[in-house]
């Protein structure tokens, strides 16, 4: 009997899915779904020929649980941890950055990082949180 009560309580806790943020990260045709716990080892390559004129490299975020009066921003930091290109936020939780300005700005056969971080956009609010950059994935140009 008390078995058949222990499986009650915890049967709907089984069947509870909770459903994880995920990034899909998507230019030239090629796309990649990247969750937060599996992207140590995630490459994002995008070959020179894929860089045409007025295409996107965009991230789209499902699942994001951040609050209401937060922001989520997107980063590319080269190998030596600079900032070098930052994606524009578009609607729908989708971020873009054109890939004619990646190919300005980046090597071919670098390692690049693309980061992810979440701030309030109360200036007073995020001057008082501190701020912790978690990997996306990282970027490679061939």
């Amino acid at each position: 009997m008390n078995f058949l009560i222990l499986f009650l309580m915890l049967l709907p806790s089984k069947f509870l899915m909770v459903q994880e943020m995920q990034f899909t990260i998507s230019a030239s045709n090629k796309s990649i779904t990247i969750s937060p716990d599996n992207n140590i080892d995630t490459v994002f390559t995008l070959n020179k020929n894929e860089f045409i004129k007025n295409s996107f490299l965009t991230i789209h975020v499902s699942n994001d649980e951040i609050e209401k009066d937060w922001k989520r921003s997107f980063v590319i930091y080269d190998s030596s941890d600079n900032i070098v290109l930052s994606f524009t936020q578009m609607k729908d939780k989708n971020f873009c950055i054109k890939l004619n300005d990646l190919a300005k700005k980046l090597a071919y056969q670098q390692d690049y990082y693309i980061y992810t971080t979440a701030i309030p956009e109360d200036p007073k609010k995020a001057m008082s949180v501190r701020v912790a950059r978690m990997l996306v994935c990282k970027l490679k140009i061939l």
